[in-house]
């Protein structure tokens, strides 16, 4: 009798263990066909660029930048550099004899939207004077977490138009507008990230303007019209470029869950026409 019960017994357990075998398959093949989904990257924390002027790039380290996901956090301190043509042969030097005329409208514009905490001029550079990353220095003693690079870039000419046959006068050669005067060219403005050392995006806008003058002074009289021209549009750029910075704070976010960062979690850019934290 003893042994037949544990016979009994036997079967039992190994009928049970039996079907247990069988009901963790189904688990298990569940678990082997669901897809391993790697940790998203984290976003770059410092430049990887080279310290030196011409800033180098391994190919370890390009790989690493395109890897990583965007990060935008507004609003922030800004800066507004100056970027000048060098006009000197020999090379860029620093000459702070002019800042471009644009650029107080263009400040005076941004201060007006609640993308910044504030934003502030910066002392003009020479184009090519500085490297990327004495960039990156000169933002630090600001305590700027982006600059903005703007850049004026204009052609001059003038030429006789039909008025100019009156100055066959001696009168007409002193008063008549027998000259055309024109500027053309583009204004430009770029976001850099201070914190990494990568330029974001940069933002264009054509200018021209025209004027019949006399021949008098033309230098002068140029440069008044250039003045004019960029002071006039350098706001309306500024719209752009903020235009700009939520277009690539969208772009941003989607670029970002494709590598499986969850929504808008290193984006934050406040509304366009929301309250501003510093303004005049």
């Amino acid at each position: 009798m003893r042994n037949a019960l544990l016979v009994l017994l036997l079967v039992v357990s190994g009928c049970g263990a039996a079907k247990q075998k069988m009901a963790s398959a189904p688990m298990a093949a569940a678990a082997a066909s669901a897809p391993y989904q790697a940790p998203a990257p984290p976003p770059l924390e410092r430049s990887v660029f080279a310290r030196d002027p011409s800033g180098q790039l391994s190919e370890e380290m390009l790989q690493k930048i395109l890897a990583a996901p965007i990060e935008l956090d507004l609003p922030s301190r800004v800066g507004v550099l100056p970027i000048l043509t060098a006009t000197d042969w020999r090379g860029p030097s620093p000459d702070f004899d002019r800042v471009p005329p644009g650029v107080s409208p263009m400040v005076a514009r941004l201060r007006k939207d609640a993308a910044f905490s504030l934003v502030t001029e910066m002392m003009p550079i020479p184009s090519g004077s500085l490297g990327m990353e004495a960039l990156r220095e000169a933002a630090a003693r600001y305590r700027l977490r982006y600059v903005i690079l703007y850049r004026e870039v204009l052609a001059k000419k003038h030429h006789a138009n039909k008025w100019a046959w009156g100055y066959a006068t001696i009168l007409g050669a002193l008063f008549l507008p027998g000259a055309q005067h024109e500027v053309y060219g583009y204004i430009e403005a770029t976001m850099f990230d201070v914190k990494t050392g990568l330029l974001m995006f940069t933002t264009r806008r054509a200018i021209m303007a025209t004027k019949r003058d006399n021949e008098w002074h033309t230098d002068d009289k140029l440069a008044q019209l250039a003045s004019n021209v960029v002071s006039k549009f350098s706001p309306d750029l500024a719209v752009d470029f903020l235009l700009d910075v939520r277009r690539f704070a969208n772009a941003a976010v989607a670029e970002n869950a494709q590598k499986g960062v969850p929504h808008q979690a290193l984006i934050d850019v406040p509304p366009a026409g929301g309250p501003t934290v510093a303004t005049d």
